[in-house]
């Protein structure tokens, strides 16, 4: 019986050890290359940057070991939800053009290495985000998931999931499954993204929070109020808790929270109304955007 106790202690103070998370220091990224800077993506290993203007036109990059910005695209909505390639040479990212009235969507990608851009997908109607797959990009529209690459491959496609129409989709194995996690009617889905380990799907459904689910619409961890999510890791999440008075935002903390609710952190300064968060957890960064169009890095240790 001692043992068992000495042994529940230890393990007790493994998982408050693990809980430990510090800010270690944070900074404004000095840009130049825009007045304001909005919409962060880190790359996984976090060297590089993307970001764009307050209405997504314009797509930039800062690479962090070189201190360099660079001008990837111009267009209309380029900055919406670019990625980055598997292996960090290319970036992918839209190009909106309108006809009669109607929006079209294509996919465009630029090579880092040589400045090249390549049309990768022609305009389609709504477009949803792309997913890096081995030497190139697999993203949905009209209900068809699409494979995109530079040359053959023979790797699997993985798991691909998307908010669409306010209802979440998972396309695996050849086919499209809708989910409906929150018990209900008329719920509606944003935000909708793959875990890491292609394993778990974070969501909010609009007016009941942000959740976690697997892949059958199983939930498995409710984090509560927590707006424009994204992954810091498999078992951690980093969004953002906004309040407003009904017309704009007053305030805005940027929040990492633990699946199973054991840690919940403000990363971001009191003094700032932080907002579209990005993570990478291998670098311990997490990047977000001010209100008046800021880009402020956290570095974190984890203990």
């Amino acid at each position: 019986m001692k043992l068992k106790f000495i042994t529940l202690l230890l393990a007790i103070g493994l998982v408050a050890q693990a809980q430990n998370i510090q800010v270690k220091s944070q900074y404004e990224l000095p840009i130049n290359s825009t007045k304001t800077a909005f919409y962060p993506v880190l790359s996984e290993d976090g060297t590089m940057l993307l970001y764009s203007t307050e209405g997504y036109n314009g797509l930039y990059l800062y690479d962090f070991e070189t201190k360099e910005e660079k001008n990837i695209s111009s267009v209309q909505n380029s900055g919406y939800d670019p990625v980055f390639s598997n292996d960090n040479s290319k970036v992918f990212f839209r190009n909106t053009s309108y006809e009669r009235g109607r929006r079209f969507d294509a996919l465009e990608s630029y090579d880092l290495r040589t400045g090249r851009q390549a049309r990768m997908i022609k305009p389609q109607r709504n477009l949803r985000t792309a997913r890096s797959y081995h030497n190139g990009a697999i993203v949905q529209a009209n209900n068809r998931l699409y494979k995109t690459t530079f040359g053959r491959t023979k790797a699997a496609i993985p798991v691909y999931v998307s908010s669409e129409n306010l209802k979440i989709y998972v396309y695996s194995n050849g086919k499209r499954t809708e989910l409906k996690p929150i018990e209900g009617e008329n719920i509606n889905y944003i935000w909708a993204s793959l875990s890491p380990d292609n394993s778990k799907i974070l969501f909010t459904a609009v007016g009941k929070g942000t959740f976690v689910c697997d892949l059958k619409g199983k939930v498995i961890a409710k984090l509560g109020y927590l707006n424009a999510p994204v992954w810091y890791n498999d078992e951690m999440v980093v969004g953002m808790q906004d309040k407003d008075d009904g017309h704009v935002i007053t305030s805005s903390s940027v929040i990492l929270i633990s699946l199973d609710g054991k840690v919940k952190k403000q990363i971001s300064s009191d003094e700032h109304i932080a907002m579209y968060p990005s993570a990478s957890s291998k670098a311990g960064k997490i990047l977000y955007n001010t209100m008046d169009g800021k880009l402020v890095v956290s570095e974190l240790t984890i203990n």
